[in-house]
């Protein structure tokens, strides 16, 4: 039974917020290597966030660096997934999704930076084969109200259904926007799997250095 999305708003992946990349079209390791950045992705074995989190901590000392970005990854369902680990916040551009989705992937990020001054709320973006078809952010009381994209039809009405542009808590916002593409994508995140499971790991940026 699918776990859905929802719970991304009410978990802690990181304490820096998350930032999850799901596929439909691409296999996990594709889904990978198309998100590495400077180098072929590395490979780190099996692992869980705490093991992950302690081995970026540990690199990054021992090289004076800070640029390490990591992903654990896998499947559910007809889903790809890959959820970032490290130095990620700022780092993982939107833009880049544009050429994870050709071919006729389709690519989904929800990604949000708990940590930033600014205070952004958490956003969404799907690309379809090298294009991107919507996204907006998932609070927009004192943000943008515009879903962007061109096509963003494919959400709009179901947000303002749900209530979101009116929507001044954040958390009930987020919760809210979640609810919607998970419903009008189908997707879901495996959340024990992610949370306190065992996943393959790979570097996909900071690989080229020591």
């Amino acid at each position: 039974m699918s776990e859905g999305i929802g719970w991304i708003a009410r978990e802690e992946i990181a304490w820096t917020g998350h930032c999850v990349t799901l596929a439909r079209g691409l296999e996990p390791e594709e889904l990978v290597r198309r998100l590495a950045r400077s180098a072929p992705p590395v490979s780190l074995g099996t692992c869980t966030a705490y093991d992950l989190n302690t081995y970026l901590d540990r690199r990054e000392r021992e090289r004076g660096l800070d640029d390490s970005i990591a992903v654990r990854y896998g499947a559910d369902g007809d889903l790809a997934f890959a959820v970032a680990y490290g130095h990620w916040p700022g780092e993982m551009n939107t833009g880049t999704l544009l050429g994870v989705s050709k071919g006729g992937a389709h690519v989904f990020r929800l990604y949000y930076e708990t940590q930033n001054p600014k205070v952004p709320p958490p956003e969404f973006t799907y690309f379809h084969d090298g294009q991107y078809m919507c996204g907006f952010d998932m609070y927009m009381h004192t943000w943008s109200h515009e879903i962007t994209g061109s096509r963003p039809d494919l959400i709009s009405a179901a947000v303002q259904a749900a209530g979101i542009p009116g929507e001044d808590d954040r958390d009930t916002a987020h919760t809210k926007s979640l609810a919607v593409v998970e419903k009008q994508f189908n997707l879901t995140l495996p959340k024990e799997r992610v949370l306190r499971g065992v996943l393959p790991a790979a570097l996909i940026n900071g690989q080229d250095s020591p």
